[in-house]
């Protein structure tokens, strides 16, 4: 009775056909660099294709193959603490190489809407984007200019003068900020002296020419919202060349600090550095206004400047102006005459000038001015280099007062 009870009771064919669960597929070590295989699924779908008796079927996505006994969703296999962070079942496509993708990178992700590589944000440039946004390009050459003077010899103590000077301006990127960029200017003058006429009770001389090289540096940071500054520095060589000293070398340098009190008044303060015989520095600054776009006050000492607009024709913006100015320099000359001839002397030349002029500006592109102008409150001062005893300036002299003509053009 028992074994018939036991027979009464043991499952069919049917019921005792077991139903697959899929489950994680297990972790395998030793291999890195590839990707999980998808599971099989169960049922003549997945036999190969000319298998005798299965004919190939469609599956649609979502649906399950004919027969397939759905089970629960595939559960993600668990990383237990200190095992590989990669599985590979073996059968997955292997990523072939040593170069792995970045840790943000997103196989999920829409194709060709990331970043172009040719970017500074692209992820895949391993130093990344240092200004944290791309910028603009900026021009390497700002401005070159040819600059001219004449300074006519008039009067009883004439002194006339042609100052040339050319220079170019390079930009360069500053401390990440490609909006205030370094500033590099090499440049040269030449000025052509016509007198003093020296005398028995007046022994002062000029040479027939003085030159300047130097390299100007300038930068003019936005420190705050309101608040900017104009620094700058120059080092320079500036002598007859006849002979050149230690004392024909000269530093000079500027600073002003601004602070906007609207977008068109503004406040400067500061000092520049002449480094000459008989002044070695002056103090700068004054107010900026511009109560509309074709009026512009720069009253700035030692370089003060009213300006009004014209006309515009075309692109061509066309403004006359009045400015002054603190002019001058010094030199290392060697003596023509008198007693200190043959030796080296350090010579100052000091005048205060106004003009009128007109100018022009086309941006960008082509900028230039004419002006006419009076130069008066003229000087000469001479110091002996070799003789420190020798009571300084141990000779002087003044020209008359003159007029002068000037323009320039730059690009």
């Amino acid at each position: 009775m028992l074994w018939l009870a036991l027979g009464a009771i043991q499952p069919g064919s049917a019921l005792a056909q077991r139903i697959p669960f899929p489950t994680p597929i297990p972790p395998e070590v030793g291999t890195v660099g590839t990707v999980p295989a998808s599971p099989a699924l169960p049922g003549p779908a997945n036999a190969p294709i000319g298998t005798p008796g299965v004919t190939p079927s469609i599956i649609t996505p979502g649906a399950a193959p004919p027969g397939t006994v759905v089970g629960p969703p595939l559960a993600p296999p668990s990383l237990a603490l200190g095992s590989p962070s990669v599985l590979s079942p073996g059968a997955g496509a292997a990523f072939q190489g040593t170069i792995q993708p970045p840790p943000s990178w997103d196989p999920y992700a829409t194709p060709d809407v990331g970043p172009s590589p040719l970017l500074p944000a692209d992820p895949y440039l391993p130093w990344g984007n240092p200004f944290g946004s791309t910028s603009p390009m900026i021009k390497l050459m700002r401005e070159i200019r040819l600059d001219h003077h004449w300074l006519a010899d008039s009067g009883s103590e004439g002194l006339g003068v042609n100052e040339t000077e050319t220079s170019v301006t390079f930009a360069f990127p500053f401390l990440y900020n490609q909006q205030t960029p370094l500033l590099v200017t090499p440049g040269f003058a030449m000025r052509l002296w016509d007198g003093p006429v020296t005398t028995p009770t007046s022994p002062v001389d000029m040479p027939g020419q003085t030159f300047d090289a130097y390299l100007d540096a300038a930068w003019n940071p936005q420190l705050a919202a309101r608040l900017s500054a104009e620094l700058g520095a120059r080092v320079g060589v500036y002598s007859d060349f006849s002979k050149v000293a230690t004392e024909s070398l000269r530093i000079q340098g500027r600073g002003l600090v601004s602070m906007a009190f609207s977008p068109s008044f503004q406040v400067k303060a500061g000092a520049i550095y002449l480094n000459r015989n008989h002044v070695k520095l002056l103090p700068a600054g004054g107010v900026v206004w511009t109560p509309n776009t074709d009026t512009r006050f720069d009253i700035i000492f030692p370089y003060p400047k009213l300006a009004k607009r014209i006309t515009l024709v075309g692109q061509t913006e066309w403004w006359y102006y009045l400015r002054g100015e603190y002019g001058g320099g010094a030199w290392t000359v060697k003596r023509g005459t008198g007693p200190r001839r043959g030796l080296l002397d350090s010579v100052d030349y000091n005048d205060l000038r106004v003009a009128l002029g007109v100018d022009f500006r086309r941006n960008p592109g082509w900028r230039g001015f004419f002006e006419v102008g009076l130069a008066f409150n003229r000087e000469l001062l001479y110091f002996a280099e070799d003789n420190p005893a020798i009571p300084e300036p141990m000779s002087r002299f003044k020209p008359s007062d003159t007029v002068f003509l000037g323009g320039g053009i730059a690009y």
